[in-house]
């Protein structure tokens, strides 16, 4: 899931793409380039997900935690 502000920052680069080719900025096969990232833009705003987000926080390396053993004697046993 996205926050929030993730949400917002897809909106406005939604408008972004869709500004470049409905303007003609950009025009030919970067302008439907463009206009294809708008759409995935506008879509995982609308969702609040991304598989990107997802597929990168599964490749993180996850923080290994180290295990410590402390004595583990039983106070007042003692082994003969």
């Amino acid at each position: 899931m996205l926050t929030n502000k993730q949400v917002s920052w897809r909106y406005v680069a939604c408008l972004f793409f869709y500004f470049l080719s409905g303007s003609g900025f950009v025009s030919g096969w970067a302008g439907a380039i463009c206009g294809v990232l708008g759409t995935i833009e506008l879509a995982t705003a609308l969702l609040h997900y991304s598989p990107l987000v997802e597929a990168l926080m599964m490749l993180r390396p996850v923080k290994a935690k180290t295990i410590t053993f402390a004595e583990l004697s039983v106070s007042g046993h003692r082994v003969p």
